[in-house]
């Protein structure tokens, strides 16, 4: 493969029987996607154990977990890491000083 080459980078989307009936624009710009269960997010985009489980199976090298459900939970890096994958996002430590309304004010004001 040559820099830029658009086949480079394969991107495997998520998606639930309710975004495939949609036909959710990130299904559509993804090179493939994997159903996974419909109903709660603790069924899908928040559930860490299915996450972890996908990436080994597609042999992902990196995990973007989007915006909520899993991307602000430090397990899911932890998880990822111990499997050899990537986590796109902040760190496990970082997430957990975050999630935490106190430490995130002592934090911005150190910044």
């Amino acid at each position: 493969m040559e820099f830029g080459d658009k086949r480079a980078v394969q991107f495997v989307a998520m998606a639930s029987p309710e975004n495939i009936i949609a036909n959710a624009e990130f299904i559509c710009l993804a090179n493939s996607f994997v159903e996974v269960p419909g109903g709660k997010n603790c069924n899908n985009y928040a559930n860490i154990p299915l996450i972890t489980k996908l990436a080994q199976e597609t042999g992902a090298d990196a995990v973007w977990p989007g915006w909520g459900h899993a991307s602000e939970k430090p397990e899911l890096p932890n998880l990822l890491a111990k499997i050899g994958v990537k986590f796109i996002g902040p760190t496990a430590p970082v997430m957990s000083v975050l999630g935490d309304k106190i430490a995130t004010h002592i934090l911005a004001q150190t910044a």
